[in-house]
């Protein structure tokens, strides 16, 4: 597998993007073991909670990526000298403004092969109009790689995102959406009393397990290998076949 940066985007707060990016850094791990580092690179000052989840178990590199160009510059050299790693990038709310100054240079310079690097965007969406303004924003700015817009279903079935399904059908968002926009998935929802035990403790995948009794074991890790399963329909992981864990 080519060393790709995953970032999951969003610009705005409410929309998973934190935990998305935690259970895409764990699924990474389970399928790559030692073959690919994994390395966060961890943008959200106020609140870098998946910072704190996996410090000391992977690279995580703090990094301001705002209007100023200087954390994108780290970031470039960041990748120039790293080898077969797999980089998430975990975005902050308001990161459109960054993205808006410095990502037409960034998306161009990735393009070009100067690295060999590939980028994918998992972009998440709760069922607010501003999700799509704020994704239509980013494709313009962002001409590369795969991007997928991920429905978080804890706020609604995929019936339910009637905002994103109608304004996908409108111009100029059609044909933004036909030539940009891979895929659409669908997030799992998990129970409040599970998540409250994993995401609020700062516990990764692995220690959020090990914590439950045994029903909410099992729930838990069914929603964890559905969540697998959403990164695997997109094909992107077709290298390696998928580890799900034994939920008997």
């Amino acid at each position: 597998m080519k060393n790709t940066i995953y970032y999951v985007g969003g610009s705005k707060g409410g929309v998973g993007k934190s935990l998305i990016s935690a259970v895409l850094i764990q699924f990474l791990i389970d399928r790559y073991g030692d073959g690919k580092a994994v390395h966060l690179i961890e943008t959200d000052e106020s609140n870098p909670d998946v910072g704190r989840m996996y410090s000391g178990k992977i690279p995580v590199t703090p990094l301001v990526l705002d209007e100023r160009d200087t954390g994108w510059i780290t970031l470039y050299d960041i990748l120039e000298d790293s080898n077969d790693t797999l980089f998430v990038i975990n975005s902050a709310a308001r990161s459109n403004h960054g993205i808006e100054a410095n990502g037409r240079n960034f998306s161009d310079a990735i393009a070009d092969q100067s690295v060999h690097y590939d980028l994918v965007t998992f972009w998440p969406i709760n069922r607010q109009l501003d999700c799509v303004n704020l994704l239509m924003n980013y494709l313009k700015v962002i001409q590369c790689g795969p991007v997928y817009v991920i429905r978080n279903n804890y706020w609604g079935e995929p019936k339910d995102f009637l905002i994103y399904d109608a304004m996908m059908k409108k111009p100029p968002n059609i044909e933004i959406a036909e030539s940009r926009i891979n895929g659409v998935l669908d997030f799992p929802a998990l129970n409040d009393l599970i998540t409250l035990a994993f995401y609020s403790y700062g516990k990764t995948l692995p220690e959020a397990a090990g914590m439950l009794n045994a029903f909410r074991r099992q729930i838990f890790l069914s929603w964890k290998n559905r969540a697998y399963e959403m990164f695997e329909s997109t094909g992107l992981f077709a290298d390696t076949p998928m580890l799900v864990e034994n939920e008997s």
